[in-house]
């Protein structure tokens, strides 16, 4: 794996790899929030997932700014798909996506819950979401989580940490642990779950050198919480 000729600015990736885990645990402490939206009769996360989606999408708008700034591309940190491929990728996405949600909204039409046990379900299946409002947004947001978290901790950390001298091998663990806090107040109580697969992934990176194979494994984790469901229901 070939470190990009152009040294990245420091400011940049300080910029980035502290920047943007400490906003996004700003916005995670709405979770300490979810009995205020619960008691006006809001749906929680069909407001914090919207929020969370647009904010992924803001943090890859970000870091196409800094990459221009600093004389890179989209292949430097190893992403080379291209416009045509990125929505090749993102057609398979959406496809096994949907055809996911369908197989559990056909299976839980079938069992007669009512929403009180699916609530029950779906903290049962940890991460999944209850109806299918819950599921699209879901959906949508992992279409845009994975890409975003593959692009910045592994894409670009990794591959800016070795353009400043840094080994492969080091700079995994340094890119995994803003991984960690990328995912905010969640990640106080899942330190080691979240560590584990920044190191997976960033091993992968490392090894396989494409981008888009950690894309579509990262979306399968995403997707895992609505498979779940069927899980629960065996």
């Amino acid at each position: 794996m070939n470190a990009p000729r152009v040294p990245m600015r420091w400011p940049a990736i300080l910029g980035l790899l502290l920047g943007l885990p400490a906003a996004s645990t700003l916005l995670s402490c709405l979770l300490l929030e979810r009995e205020r939206f619960a008691a006006a009769g809001v749906d929680f996360r069909l407001v914090f997932w919207p929020l969370a989606t647009a904010w992924y999408a803001a943090q890859i708008a970000i870091l196409a700014r800094v990459l221009r700034a600093n004389g890179w591309g989209w292949r430097d940190i190893g992403y080379g798909l291209g416009r045509r491929g990125t929505a090749w990728l993102v057609a398979g996405y959406l496809v096994f996506a949907g055809l996911l949600v369908a197989l559990v909204e056909s299976a839980l039409a079938g069992t007669g819950m009512d929403a009180e046990a699916l609530a029950r379900l779906s903290d049962f299946a940890d991460l999944s979401p209850a109806d299918t409002a819950q599921r699209v947004l879901y959906v949508l947001m992992g279409l845009v989580a994975a890409p975003c978290e593959e692009l910045v901790y592994r894409g670009f950390a990794i591959n800016a940490l070795r353009s400043r001298g840094w080994s492969a091998w080091l700079a995994v663990p340094a890119a995994s642990i803003p991984f960690v806090f990328q995912h905010g107040l969640k990640s106080i109580d899942q330190f080691w779950w979240f560590l584990a697969w920044g190191l997976v992934f960033g091993a992968a990176f490392v090894l396989l050198r494409k981008l888009y194979a950690n894309i579509v494994v990262h979306w399968l984790v995403i997707l895992s919480a609505i498979a779940a469901i069927l899980q629960a229901l065996d």
